[in-house]
């Protein structure tokens, strides 16, 4: 078949959004010609990617769509203006693909990233059959944690529901659920914005999977034992809830057990200076944080720990979550967003949404458990692999994929 994707953020060096463009156009091309649009500014990390790998894409041609320099000197990617941009970005991408639908007959259009119906897309103007998604944005910090934020945060989060509420609402966003042939939802969060005169077209499919060199070699999961180490990851951002894992780790060291936390991630400096207050005594003794770890050695990582910690509040995706359970990692989690969906009951203990303090003594109360007992942690590792080869892997989801095609 040939298939227009459209795929603003595709780079192989990156992860989030860039990955999860750059993921599926890889394991798209194994059985369709593709055409990708996507942004002008991921091209040399492309290039030198199909320099260094001569045999792989040879069936896509990427479409890189720039602007003049000159008039976008407000932009910086991924920082300042980026919506803005995105927003002409995706003008551009329309006027781009009616040109190639007259020399090209497409069998489908598919929209990849951004992964949200919060910004737009155009591409349902085009006469072609229409794939929406993977999409996300519905999800929302749950009101009964209560979680303690900023002004600026709340400030944030108001502005972040009503831009849900005008999306949801507005005729770009319904035309696009109306032409679409299949809409695709990341979470069950986003799943119930989507109006109910379109929800036969709905499936629940992760944006994101993992490659299958990830998978091996298989984890030891039996030398995890003493001490429990444990590791918590992600950006540095009020909505992922590293102060909910923190006191949960405290307040466990506190109660005797034999554990170690290492927290990993980049961000807001006012959020890690805070945890490391948090940490009290513990800092640098049980308690470690790292700034950065390279895409490429996360596997060797991961393989360092003996449980995964996740507190994130309204994650869509979570890809430590999924890169973890790859690596044979048990999973404690607030039973929200990616994390519910990338779960079971056999390999993560999933705690609901419940007041902060209550929330914090049952992520405590996970950690003893699974401390205490580690025959449990072992089975709950073996099945957290076993998910991730069924669930996770992106060749095994991409090819599952194609009966929506067909």
């Amino acid at each position: 078949m040939n298939l227009l994707l459209s795929a603003y953020a595709c780079r192989p060096t990156m992860g989030s959004e860039p990955a999860v463009g750059w993921s599926w156009v890889l394991e798209l091309s194994k059985y369709h010609h593709l055409w990708v649009l996507t942004n002008g500014t991921n091209e040399k990390d492309i290039e030198e990617y199909k320099k260094k790998n001569p045999k792989q894409l040879q069936n896509v041609e990427f479409i890189y769509i720039h602007f003049n320099s000159k008039y976008i000197f407000w932009y910086k990617e991924w920082e300042r203006f980026e919506r803005l941009y995105y927003f002409l970005w995706q003008r551009r991408a329309l006027r781009i693909s009616q040109r190639l639908s007259k020399q090209i007959k497409f069998d489908y259009v598919q929209h990849l990233t951004y992964v949200s119906f919060v910004l737009p897309t155009y591409l349902y103007k085009l006469k072609i059959p229409f794939i929406y998604g993977p999409i996300s944005g519905g999800e929302n910090i749950p009101k009964a944690i209560k979680y303690p934020m900023s002004m600026k945060d709340r400030g944030i989060e108001a502005v972040r529901k009503l831009s849900q509420s005008i999306s949801i609402q507005s005729v770009r966003t319904r035309r696009a659920f109306k032409n679409a042939k299949w809409i695709i939802a990341v979470t069950d969060e986003t799943r119930q914005q989507i109006p109910f005169q379109y929800q036969e077209k709905v499936k629940i499919v992760q944006a994101i999977g993992i490659n299958s060199d990830f998978f091996s070699p298989n984890p030891q999961c039996e030398s995890k034992c003493k001490p429990l180490k444990i590791l918590m990851a992600g950006r540095m951002l009020y909505w992922k809830g590293f102060n909910l894992g923190m006191e949960a780790a405290v307040q466990a060291l506190d109660e005797g057990a034999d554990i170690q936390l290492t927290v990993l991630g980049e961000g807001e400096k006012s959020i890690i200076e805070n945890l490391k207050q948090m940490a009290g005594e513990y800092l640098n003794r049980k308690i470690h944080f790292i700034s950065r770890v390279k895409y490429e050695d996360m596997k060797q990582f991961y393989d360092q720990f003996g449980l995964l910690l996740n507190c994130s509040l309204r994650d869509s995706g979570c890809l430590v979550v999924m890169e973890g359970m790859s690596r044979g990692l048990p999973v404690i989690c607030v039973d929200t967003g990616g994390p519910k969906v990338n779960t079971t009951a056999e390999c993560a203990i999933k705690i609901e949404p419940m007041a902060y303090r209550e929330l914090v003594t049952k992520l405590k109360e996970a950690i003893i458990d699974l401390y205490k007992y580690p025959e449990r942690r072992t089975a709950m590792s073996k099945a957290s692999y076993d998910h991730a080869i069924r669930y996770f892997d992106i060749e095994n989801k991409v090819k599952e994929f194609q009966k929506y095609y067909e």
